[in-house]
């Protein structure tokens, strides 16, 4: 994927530079949101969280995937898987809401973690990245929205029919 005289630094940048939340940002814009990002290191089958527990973080899947689960045990249902450049949780940059599923490694994976309260400091003190970052999620969701808002007519109808 990379060759050797990429460093960590250029694939983080990268990495965030290629998530369309993140794409209009320039490098240098980049590089100052990851100094707030917090780098961390799975094992295979390692929980980065459970279903319940409070949610503060938007993640991005610099190498390796992830298994979005709702329910436990011989109960549990894949809902969602994610690789490379994946990204996920997103409301919980903005929220402190209880995750509504889980997340399980399914490979050695690297995440990019993106705290709320990183986050909200980082409004304060680089507010016009920060307003470009903003104004991209704003679009995300109400895309989300929409198509949320089709899938629950479609399946009406289907109940109906």
């Amino acid at each position: 994927m990379f060759n050797k005289r990429t460093s960590e630094n250029d694939i983080l940048t990268k990495t965030m530079k290629e998530c369309p939340l993140f794409s209009e940002l320039s490098r240098s814009e980049i590089k100052s949101l990851l100094g707030i990002a917090h780098v961390r290191d799975y094992s295979v089958d390692e929980k980065v969280f459970d279903e319940g527990t409070i949610g503060l973080c938007f993640y991005i899947i610099v190498k390796g995937s992830v298994k979005i689960i709702s329910g436990a045990g011989d109960n549990s249902l894949v809902l969602k898987e994610f690789k490379d450049g994946g990204y996920f949780s997103e409301v919980h940059l903005f929220t402190e809401t209880n995750h509504s599923v889980s997340c399980i490694t399914g490979e050695v994976t690297r995440l990019i973690a993106l705290a709320k309260p990183d986050f909200e400091e980082f409004i304060k003190i680089k507010a016009k990245t920060a307003n470009k970052v903003l104004m991209k999620f704003l679009n995300f969701f109400g895309e989300r929205l929409d198509e949320l808002y089709r899938e629950n007519m479609e399946l009406k109808r289907k109940l109906k029919g």
